[in-house]
């Protein structure tokens, strides 16, 4: 059983995340959604909660529900809500193989509770991503601008095509 398997996860919270996001990675969204809504009737105000819950949300054609996940979930790398203490090792290994992972251009899979903390300028960047992706798939050339803009210049594939695609639409 996963739960078993996952000695090193620190709470139940922490448990039913992963598990919602392993639930998620193989194809049962509704399953993942149900246990992200489970977190969330508890009590759960995580970055992490909320941009998953987004994945899920843009699954089911839910746009303008999503934006608004993605917004509390830039609201919640803000506070700096949530602050996990974990030992400076795992810390450094973790901000190491999600540098890596954001490297890869990767930002379409379930966020997990120690990416926030350890890396919250990525899970930032993740976050804008997704809500560039969104408001471009509802036209919203004017909001896909004032995300791109607080990229602060960073220029990825998605949010290339997201400009083209808002450009050709205003032309």
């Amino acid at each position: 059983m996963l739960i078993e398997t996952a000695p090193t996860l620190q709470t139940e919270e922490e448990t039913v995340m992963a598990l919602a996001c392993v639930l998620y990675e193989q194809g049962a969204r509704a399953e993942s959604f149900r246990l992200l809504l489970r977190l969330s009737a508890a009590g759960n105000r995580t970055a992490p909660l909320f941009y998953n819950q987004a994945l899920c949300l843009e699954q089911a054609g839910q746009r303008e529900k999503a934006i608004s996940c993605l917004e509390k979930a830039l609201s919640c790398l803000k506070s700096g809500k949530r602050e996990l203490e974990k030992p400076s090792g795992e810390a450094e290994v973790l901000r190491i193989l999600y540098e890596r992972q954001c490297a890869q251009a990767q930002y379409r899979f379930p966020m997990r509770e120690a990416e926030a903390v350890c890396l919250p300028a990525y899970a930032r960047e993740r976050i804008l991503r997704l809500m560039i992706d969104l408001c471009a798939q509802l036209n919203d050339g004017a909001r896909v601008r004032t995300l791109v803009a607080s990229l602060q210049g960073k220029r990825f594939e998605n949010v290339e095509k997201a400009l083209r695609q808002i450009s050709e639409k205003e032309t």
